[in-house]
C-alpha cells in the first residue's frame, strides 16, 4: 500500500522536517491527514491508504497499530476554540486495531488507548 510505504519512509527520516512535511502533502493526496507533529511506533498499518482518515497534531500512536479508513482522532470539543481546549493530546499505545469509520475524541486532559484495544467499525470513544 502507498500509505505504508509513505509511512516506512517518514520513520526512516524522522529527523527531517522537509521528508516528514513531504510525506504529509502525499498523504494528503491520498485523503488522509497526518500531521508532521504526530509520533509514530514502528509497523504502522494503513490498510486501504486510510482515506478519510483524520489523525489530530497531538496525538502518539505505538508500536504494531492498524488504523483503517475514515478514523477520526480529535478534539471532542470542537465548539470551543482551540486555544481554550482542555485537549492535551491522544496517546495510542501498542498492539491496538481501530476499526473503519471509528471516531476517538478528547476533550479533557489526555485520553489513553491501552495496549492491546481492538475498537471496533463506527465505535465512538470519548474521553
Amino acid at each position: 500500500m502507498i500509505a505504508n510505504n509513505l509511512i516506512k519512509i517518514r520513520k526512516q527520516f524522522e529527523k527531517s522536517k522537509l521528508v516528514r512535511k513531504i510525506i504529509q502533502l502525499k498523504l494528503l493526496r491520498l485523503g488522509m491527514d497526518l500531521p508532521t507533529s504526530v509520533k509514530i511506533g514502528n509497523n504502522l498499518q494503513l490498510p486501504h491508504n486510510s482515506i478519510g482518515t483524520v489523525i489530530h497534531p497531538n496525538t502518539s500512536i505505538g508500536n504494531n497499530v492498524i488504523i483503517y479508513q475514515n478514523v477520526t482522532i480529535g478534539r471532542a470539543d470542537v465548539n470551543i476554540p482551540y486555544t481554550e481546549s482542555k485537549m492535551r493530546g491522544i496517546i495510542i499505545e501498542d498492539n491496538v486495531i481501530i476499526g473503519a469509520g471509528a471516531k476517538i475524541l478528547c476533550k479533557d486532559d489526555i485520553l489513553y488507548i491501552r495496549k492491546g484495544t481492538i475498537i471496533g467499525a463506527n465505535a465512538v470513544v470519548l474521553g
